[in-house]
């Protein structure tokens, strides 16, 4: 996919697809989730999902949390993050 840098990451999740692929999801301390290397937009996730099907249902989740950090960052998004992913193969950070 794309690889980009945030300045100031705080948690980060990857989650691997089973056909290959992979979502890696860093928050910003802007409140902005980035995932893949880019603010996860809509237009953003749609692409993703052209790539990683199968997590189709990882970015709804991430969209949603996306929403809620800009509305009212969390101040420890490695918690958030790691409780965002369901699947026994995500990897996060402890």
């Amino acid at each position: 996919m794309r690889q980009g840098k945030v300045a100031e990451p705080v948690g980060a999740m990857v989650i691997p697809a089973q056909r290959g692929g992979v979502l890696f999801a860093v928050g910003g301390l802007n409140g902005e989730l980035y995932v893949n290397g880019q603010a996860l937009t809509g237009q953003w996730a749609e692409e993703l999902r052209k790539h990683v099907p199968e997590l189709s249902s990882d970015l709804d989740r991430l969209q949603a949390m996306r929403a809620e950090w800009l509305d009212s960052p969390p101040q420890d998004r490695t918690l958030a993050l790691a409780g965002a992913c369901t699947d026994r193969n995500c990897h996060t950070t402890h």
